[in-house]
């Protein structure tokens, strides 16, 4: 693959697709007047995806087979195989796309077989860019058997006829300029992830696909669901104690363990836009489907609303939804839409009860669990708010088959954190067993249960911080000052990601002051790296501060005691202890050493 950017195979923290005009001016430039290829399977998504990266990026979209129907009077592309053959069909395909590539730069969505005449290739490569939309065998088929009008597949095993042309097909399609994978999720999210290679490619991007191809291959692909044995992870607060069941299907069976920790209780769900569209309808129906009143709140996605105005909004929803104390505050969603329900819930009438459905890896595993609520404001993160512990947690496996492989990998930083605190021997399960988390949901529940177990057991002996519950918080001193520098822009760096880095500055900083050796912070970077997150503060798009500001910005955290720092520092993996008074220059020298490291 020439300058190959692809997505769940290179680091998506480094490669964000910028939200201020500036990575379109940048891929122009790149182009060069040439015109976008997208290649690939039948039903990779090619024409889908196609126009709406056109509409965004303010270029005509082209499609090679639409042109072919058009010059044979409208005859379909069937009827062309069944009366001329596909040699014929061939000719007529070179020549349109020699045509479109010769006219204004466009978005121009091929056949899948285009790609594999050699006389095309070559005409691309001279007057195009190629995107290869990648997919596993099961999306496809799954996707192509909706249709029916496919001539190659006219068989009676197209599934084994469907195999036989990837094997033949994809050794050509890896010569593509870009690869980008075409996963079951929303088509913005397949939009964003191949706006983020596009900008990658023309800031030429380093390549970086060996390290997590088959990670991105697991993604990608949909075993045959199987049953799951849900977990139970219960959190020892005495009168406040709750569950946490981990499991697959639990949205489904939302409405029956509602009804059981809150029978007869109306419920207001809050959630965001993007988790509305793919889970509220499940949710709702399960409610419902148990008589339970719901009504619905939804906000914008990201850091931005977690707000005063947005949490003063959602507390005045929820008063006019009539929810009373004995009621119920539903967050689904991740953890923006966590605290911020929380919150809402520990405030209005002084107290509703409250109940965590969290869709994300990272919610699941850190910010559902243990009651932390709040907003934030601008002098930091989640500096306003409250402990206030739900009723139940819902960590529903199944909900995480939609999440953005970038968005799964910021969690799992959350759960390598759980190792690194406590744990070596969680942290080599991790090691030997990351493919699986990312592949398969019983790993998955494995690891998240693990994960919420270890945090549950923090929580039970200091629930509002007053001791060992800040070991939670390695890793996030660094972490929360890059996401304050970047003004929690999600396009630079999610939070997972600001962990990730954050992890490794605080294992090299605990080498540096000799707590630890450089080795084992090395071996932490090899993991991290290895499934893609980012682990050094450079590789933090446009990064421009200086190490003073991020001291600045570690002078906010909640941690700080009498205006001293406090760090969670390691004298091994497994091995964390909270230091108090960290030396501030010893801070500085770290940082600024960081920040030159290659």
């Amino acid at each position: 693959m020439n300058k190959a950017q692809a997505i769940g195979e290179t680091e998506p923290a480094r490669v964000g697709w910028p939200g201020d005009g500036r990575g379109g001016a940048i891929l122009r430039a790149a182009l060069g007047g040439r015109s976008i290829v997208l290649v690939g399977m039948m039903g990779s998504g090619k024409t889908s995806i196609g126009q709406r990266l056109a509409q965004r990026l303010a270029m005509p979209f082209k499609d090679a087979d639409a042109e072919i129907v058009a010059a044979a009077a409208g005859m379909s592309i069937p009827d062309i195989f069944a009366k001329y053959g596909e040699a014929h069909f061939r000719n007529c395909e070179r020549r349109v796309i020699a045509r479109l590539l010769a006219g204004e730069p466009c978005i121009l969505a091929t056949g899948g077989g285009a790609f594999m005449d050699e006389g095309t290739r070559e005409r691309i490569r001279e007057q195009g860019v190629s995107v290869w939309f990648d997919a596993a065998h099961d999306v496809l088929l799954r996707r192509v058997r909706r249709k029916g009008d496919r001539p190659l597949l006219q068989t009676s095993d197209p599934a084994a006829v469907l195999r036989r042309l990837m094997d033949e097909r994809y050794p050509v399609y890896r010569q593509a300029d870009i690869a980008v994978l075409s996963r079951d999720v929303a088509h913005e999210v397949m939009v964003e992830e191949t706006l983020a290679a596009l900008y990658g490619w023309a800031k030429g991007e380093p390549e970086n696909a060996a390290a997590t191809a088959d990670l991105a291959r697991f993604m990608t692909s949909r075993p045959p669901p199987r049953a799951i044995e849900p977990q139970t992870v219960p959190v020892g607060l005495g009168e406040r104690a709750y569950d946490i069941i981990i499991g697959a299907g639990l949205l489904d069976q939302a409405g029956d363990h509602i009804a059981r920790v809150a029978p007869g209780a109306a419920c207001a769900i809050v959630t965001d836009a993007n988790v509305a569209r793919l889970q509220l309808p499940v949710l709702r129906h399960s409610l419902e489907a148990r008589g339970i009143r719901s009504s619905v709140i939804v906000v914008e996605p990201g850091e931005g609303s977690k707000s005063f105005p947005v949490f003063q909004s959602v507390c005045e929803q929820i008063l006019e939804a009539r929810i009373e104390r004995r009621d119920v505050v539903v967050a689904l969603g991740g953890g923006v839409v966590g605290d911020l329900a929380g919150f809402a819930a520990a405030s209005v009438r002084r107290g509703s009860r409250f109940v965590q459905i969290p869709t994300t890896l990272l919610a699941q595993v850190d910010s559902s669990v243990g009651g932390k609520t709040g907003i934030n404001t601008a002098q930091g993160k989640n500096l306003v708010g409250a402990f206030y512990q739900p009723s139940l947690v819902l960590a529903d496996v199944d909900a995480l088959a939609t999440l953005p492989l970038r968005e799964f990998r910021a969690g799992y930083a959350e759960i390598v954190k759980y190792g690194l605190i406590d744990d070596f021997f969680f942290f080599e399960w991790l090691e030997s067993n990351a493919s699986a988390v990312f592949a398969d949901r019983a790993a998955r529940v494995e690891a998240i249960s693990v994960s919420c177990r270890a945090k549950a057991k923090i929580v039970a002996r200091d629930e509002t911080e007053q001791g060992d519950r800040a070991l939670l918080n390695l890793g996030h001193t660094f972490g929360h000052a890059f996401e304050r520098l970047v003004h929690y822009d999600s396009a630079r760096l999610v939070h997972g990601e600001g962990v990730a880095i954050g992890l490794v500055c605080a294992l090299r900083f605990s080498a540096r002051l000799g707590l630890c050796s450089l080795q084992e912070a090395e071996r932490v970077e090899r993991h991290l790296t290895r499934v893609g997150l980012p682990t050094r503060i450079r590789d933090i798009p446009g990064w421009r501060a200086d190490a003073d500001s991020v001291l600045d910005a570690m002078f906010q955290d909640k941690k700080v005691e009498k205006g001293a720092l406090t760090f969670v520092l390691l004298r091994g993996i497994g091995r964390s202890f909270v230091a108090k008074g960290v030396d501030v220059d010893a801070a500085r020298s770290f940082l600024k050493d960081e920040m030159a490291r290659e």
